[in-house]
């Protein structure tokens, strides 16, 4: 009987165990996904903000 207790306990905390890790795992990647999109739309207005100004420094150095 005390056997079988053991077996159960044992099998019940690494079922526990291996959850929590895999659902810590899940939540790492997703959020390095949120991150990688959100630096992509930061570089992106960047882009953008470099192109109006060198259109801006362009346009000014023609005006000269």
């Amino acid at each position: 009987m005390k056997t079988i207790k053991l077996l159960v306990l044992t099998l019940g905390i690494t079922l526990f165990f291996s959850a929590c890790s895999t659902k810590t795992e899940s939540d790492v990647l997703d959020s390095s996904k949120e991150d990688v999109s959100e630096l992509l739309n930061k570089l992106i207005a960047k882009e953008k903000e470099i192109n109006r100004l060198t259109l801006e420094l362009e346009k000014c150095k023609s005006e000269k």
